[in-house]
């Protein structure tokens, strides 16, 4: 038998008045969806423990098997797994967003979803002025950076209450940084990283051309390295995931799944769904399990972009979706398909 999960990051919704009160599920069209929802077994899932925030991080480990109480530790080090970025005992790692603030709030969580190309120039420069013998910071992918502070359990870091930055767009960014006795190093240097990136070659370019600036760094989601059973020990299936977020890799790489590039698979809305799917089919004649996480609908809600929502979802159906069924019609398969969580 062989098995995929396709992932819709955020697919879920509410009613929505400008649809006539129904969902962007329910609005977008999406034939290969409903065959399979008629022609199988429909179901409810809490992938969100009960005091937990309704992240991707939580929600995929629940997906995956793994329960969040017992294995869940911070998104960042979850990245840092996929960097290949070493944690030691008592260092801590950090989802280290670039952000747009303007006004004194947080304006835009991703900087106007900065490419590539200029993160990695501006998280070096941040790297060149901020980091220490402690304190380092790495290269992701856009605006999903991260930062490790060698022996930052030791200093208390490790217990904060941290905010992340999609969560409270809009909002006076004073009021959301991280707070407590101990958290004056990690609030300095998110101060002094507005000094240092306002000044910086690339935001003035960004500016011109009327693009956000990556004019802040926003540290949140932070945790020391797990420790989880391989995935294949604990189901006896041997699996691979694709996705195009360090996130999901890290999962995978933690679990011991195999992980699959696709070249175009780039978390966004233009990613390469049909590339996903081809490369998934491959997969499964050489192992039994592949879990596919398209990111697209997830950076639809957090944009508040009604109509991209929607189309996301109608490329999934017809890319991914369909891709899958015929690739495994002649196959002994299943098929699940669920979102994570709900990005409204």
């Amino acid at each position: 038998m062989k098995y995929i999960m396709i992932i819709p990051d955020g697919a879920s919704d509410y009613p929505i008045d400008i649809l006539g009160g129904k969902t962007p599920m329910e609005v977008a069209d999406t034939p290969f969806m409903d065959s399979l929802a008629k022609e199988g077994t429909l179901g409810r899932v809490k992938t969100i423990p009960r005091g937990f925030a309704p992240s991707s991080d939580v929600a995929n480990l629940s997906l995956l098997g793994y329960d969040p109480k017992a294995y869940y530790t911070g998104r960042g080090p979850l990245e840092a797994a996929n960097l290949g970025v070493e944690l030691g005992e008592g260092d801590l790692a950090f989802r280290c967003n670039f952000v747009t603030a303007a006004e004194g709030k947080l304006h835009d969580y991703s900087a106007g979803h900065i490419t590539d190309k200029e993160a990695k120039i501006l998280i070096e420069y941040v790297n060149k002025n901020l980091g220490t013998d402690n304190i380092e910071f790495f290269f992701g992918t856009s605006y999903r950076n991260l930062m490790v502070i060698r022996g930052g359990a030791d200093l208390g870091l490790g217990k904060i209450k941290y905010f992340a930055p999609h969560d409270i767009m809009g909002k006076e960014a004073s009021k959301y940084l991280p707070r407590d006795k101990n958290s004056k190093v990690l609030v300095d240097l998110m101060n002094r990283s507005k000094d240092i990136l306002r000044s910086h070659e690339i935001n003035k370019v960004r500016i011109d051309l009327g693009e956000n600036p990556a004019n802040m760094i926003w540290l949140w989601g932070c945790g020391p390295k797990p420790t989880m059973p391989l995935f294949e020990d604990e189901y006896g299936v041997k699996g691979a995931v694709i996705s195009a977020v360090d996130l999901i890799k890290g999962i995978g790489r933690i679990a011991g799944l195999k992980v699959l590039e696709v070249e175009g698979a780039n978390g966004y809305y233009d990613t390469n769904y049909l590339g996903k799917a081809e490369a998934a089919a491959r997969a499964l004649d050489t192992c039994d399990f592949v879990f596919i996480h398209i990111e697209a609908t997830d950076e639809a809600g957090h944009n508040q972009d009604l109509r991209m929502k929607i189309a996301c979802l109608e490329r999934i159906d017809k890319l991914v979706v369909g891709t899958v069924i015929e690739k495994l019609k002649d196959r002994d398969s299943r098929i699940l398909i669920t979102p994570d969580h709900p990005t409204p």
